[in-house]
């Protein structure tokens, strides 16, 4: 009886072995996914919060620093406390999106006939774009897949023109 039970311990050793390596691919594949869906969550509320700046403030130094201070008033345009660029990376900080991965434009609605090129009248669509390129952390996914290129885009319409 004690010869089966040493059998039956060292097949269970066996099927363990052979199952470990899978079950720790998947658990490593599940943290990968949920990883990249709060990379595009968190991308997709960078854009929002930047497009939710550019349509009341559309000042935008071309040096940093680009501050993101909502309660403070931009007094002077050469140095805002807040700007939209400011603010899109602020909210996407966590994923290490910076300056270079935002762009914004202006656009006329459709079925009007706005102009917006510069000066942006009111009623017209500022578009924030943002992009970040997401690395999986699991070895096999990253051979397999590589890097994942993520945008994300947010529109809405101008409210008023600042300054």
């Amino acid at each position: 009886m004690s010869g089966r039970r040493r059998r039956d311990r060292g097949q269970a050793l066996v099927e363990f072995a052979l199952v470990f390596p899978i079950i720790v691919l998947l658990v490593f594949g599940f943290i990968d996914v949920g990883r990249a869906v709060f990379s595009y969550n968190t991308l997709t509320n960078s854009a929002r919060q930047a497009v939710r700046v550019a349509i009341v403030n559309q000042v935008d130094p071309s040096t940093a620093p680009w501050g993101c201070q909502a309660n403070k008033p931009v007094e002077d345009p050469a140095n805002p406390g807040w700007t939209w660029r400011g603010c899109g990376v602020a909210a996407g900080a966590s994923i290490g999106v910076v300056n270079a991965d935002l762009s914004i434009s202006y656009s006329t609605p459709p079925g009007t006939t706005l102009t917006c090129a510069a000066p942006v009248n009111v009623g017209c669509l500022a578009r924030v774009t943002a992009v970040h390129q997401f690395r999986p952390i699991t070895p096999i996914a990253n051979i397999l897949i590589g890097t994942l290129p993520m945008s994300a885009t947010s529109e809405m319409p101008v409210e008023r023109i600042f300054p």
